[in-house]
């Protein structure tokens, strides 16, 4: 998996062995890495699973409940789609409809800065039932968060005084997208598709 970095070249007279960088808004930066790590760990992960079961139900479980998905362009599901079962009724089941099998994503690039990801990547070999391609380059600039989820277990207490059942009840999800497409490709792959719903926000 190519990686990237965040940051390109300092331009003359900034950063340098002598004179480093000063950023506008400064973090913590254990707090910030630590974050990072986490971020790209969990993004990994996710397009590695993804990769394995076309978009199912791996995919839907690292969505959170208030996602906010943004597809950007004036394609026929473009527009800002607010909850996730929102986004899975106006997005990914029309996509099932109309596309032979769901991309397998091919990772090119992975730029984490904290919560925040932005993802490059792109599908091979998909195509829509009705014959049009559907290959193409994708960039998804993602924000993660730990979501606190319910432990549905058992119903008992299992504080030990540790403080480690706090984190048992924390999970990173993603809560916010903004995804670029190919608009030509994915309005050809849609022709005459009628929809069941309003898919545009």
């Amino acid at each position: 998996m190519a990686e990237a970095h965040p940051w390109g070249p300092s331009p003359p007279g900034v950063g340098g062995a002598h004179h480093p960088p000063s950023w506008p808004h400064p973090h913590d930066c254990n707090t910030t890495n630590t974050t990072t790590d986490q971020t790209r760990a969990f993004v990994e992960s996710l397009f590695t699973a993804v990769a394995l079961d076309n978009f199912g139900a791996s995919f839907a479980v690292a969505l959170a409940d208030d996602l906010v998905w943004t597809v950007t362009g004036s394609s026929p599901i473009a527009g800002r789609y607010e909850g996730k079962q929102v986004y899975v009724d106006r997005v990914l089941t029309p996509l099932r409809d109309v596309l032979v099998a769901m991309p397998v994503p091919i990772v090119e690039h992975i730029i984490v800065d904290g919560d925040w990801a932005v993802v490059n990547w792109r599908s091979e070999g998909v195509r829509g039932k009705n014959g049009a391609n559907y290959d193409m380059q994708y960039a998804w600039l993602m924000r993660t968060e730990l979501v606190e989820t319910v432990n549905t277990d058992n119903g008992t207490d299992t504080d030990t005084g540790t403080g480690a059942e706090d984190d048992a009840d924390l999970e990173r999800k993603i809560v916010e997208v903004i995804g670029f497409y190919d608009g030509q490709k994915v309005a050809a792959v849609f022709e005459g598709y009628v929809f069941k719903n309003s898919t545009t926000a």
